[in-house]
């Protein structure tokens, strides 16, 4: 699934690209995942590209926005001729002709150049919605991992009665935006904490250690593009990220710890593997 650091990749890669481009036709090719009426932004212009958690935004000319998640399985490719470039989830629907068998929704621009919206699983969606109705989505969401509102204070008192896990903790949105499994292994890592911790157990300097390990891993996943794991993909330009090379544990079970030398052993933690060494993790 893509994370923060995959989304903001994607939204860095296309707001250049996007921005001033004039929708000509939206095409939808399965109902469910674009909520709204398509006809509405016909003649609207792209002005602005942001992001919240793991939810793309494009505000256009007419007041009305584009709210987008990729969820599992979603991808945004922009394509005009001469470049192929966007990312999500890496199938190949990165490499064939598009619209292909997953693509969703088309959104055509007057320059010529398109945008399709892929989703194998069809859990992905695109929301049209008023700048008020934005922010209601928005209320869901704690601050975003990298935000200066991320901080010890915040996350301690957050944390302090909460008798589930770290790992399941920092994984919730309405506590941090954006953090998926990936990025929390990584974090609680380098943190030293043990993610089957209960968080309400975590000293105010655990957690200050955590907020700057949360915000350093976060920042390098955006740094290298976020995370590719299928090889068939990890080289494709203008899609693929490289930050899977530098995963200290993650997806590394019976492998050596790159610290002490010691086994990183994988946990089920809320339905979700979860990778850590017991020696580093306490």
């Amino acid at each position: 699934m893509p994370e923060l650091p995959e989304v903001e990749t994607v939204r860095l890669r296309l707001q250049n690209l996007l921005i001033g481009q004039t929708i000509k036709q939206v095409t939808v090719n399965h109902q469910k995942s674009f909520i709204g009426e398509p006809t509405k932004i016909k003649g609207a212009k792209i002005i602005k590209v942001s992001r919240k958690a793991k939810l793309i935004q494009l505000h256009l000319s007419n007041d009305l926005n584009l709210l987008i998640h990729l969820k599992m399985t979603g991808q945004l490719i922009y394509l005009d001729g001469k470049v192929k470039i966007g990312g999500g989830h890496p199938t190949a629907d990165w490499v064939k002709e598009l619209p292909g068998d997953h693509t969703r929704v088309v959104f055509s621009f007057q320059s010529g150049a398109k945008l399709f919206f892929n989703d194998m699983r069809i859990f992905g969606w695109i929301k049209l919605l008023t700048h008020d109705q934005v922010q209601q989505e928005y209320q869901a969401y704690g601050p975003d991992a990298i935000d200066p509102e991320l901080n010890t204070h915040y996350l301690f008192n957050k944390l302090r009665y909460r008798t589930i896990t770290i790992k399941q903790a920092i994984m919730i949105n309405e506590i941090v935006g954006g953090v998926g499994n990936i990025y929390a292994s990584e974090a609680l890592f380098e943190a030293g904490i043990d993610p089957r911790k209960s968080s309400k157990n975590l000293s105010q300097k655990e957690v200050e250690i955590l907020v700057k390990q949360v915000k350093k891993v976060i920042k390098d996943g955006i740094k290298y593009g976020g995370t590719t794991f299928d090889g068939k993909f990890v080289d494709v330009d203008g899609l693929a990220g490289k930050f899977q090379e530098k995963l200290k544990v993650y997806g590394r079970e019976g492998e050596k710890c790159y610290q002490c030398g010691g086994e990183v052993k994988k946990v089920q933690l809320g339905n979700r593997g979860s990778y850590f060494c017991e020696t580093c993790q306490t």
